[in-house]
């Protein structure tokens, strides 16, 4: 209805899948909860920046309307919009963290 469906349901619905695993380990870094394993986090970080890049790659840089300028902003709003995004699904699937000791305090 309000978004515009460009690549076609199946890119719609793996991007949902994919945004929302990656918000669950996000919830996970924040919350000091480990939810599954750190292998699994690892490959959903790679995949969540992948994901990130080739929006930017499909949408931002294919559109012809927004001119050299807006193709600049456009990229640098969105990564850093995401780095925070980004960093935390870094550090809960690479750095090593003391999760259960959080909880004895």
């Amino acid at each position: 209805m309000f978004v515009e469906t460009v690549h076609g349901p199946v890119v719609e619905i793996t991007d949902t899948v994919i945004s929302v695993i990656s918000t669950i380990g996000l919830f996970g870094y924040v919350y000091k909860k480990q939810l599954l394993s750190k292998l699994f986090w690892k490959f959903v970080f790679i995949i969540t920046v992948i994901e990130g890049l080739a929006y930017i790659m499909l949408d931002v840089l294919n559109d012809p309307e927004l001119g050299l300028g807006g193709m600049i902003f456009v990229t640098a709003f969105t990564l850093s919009i995401m780095y925070p995004f980004f960093l935390g699904l870094y550090r809960y699937g690479f750095r090593k963290q003391n999760l259960a000791y959080w909880h004895l305090k």
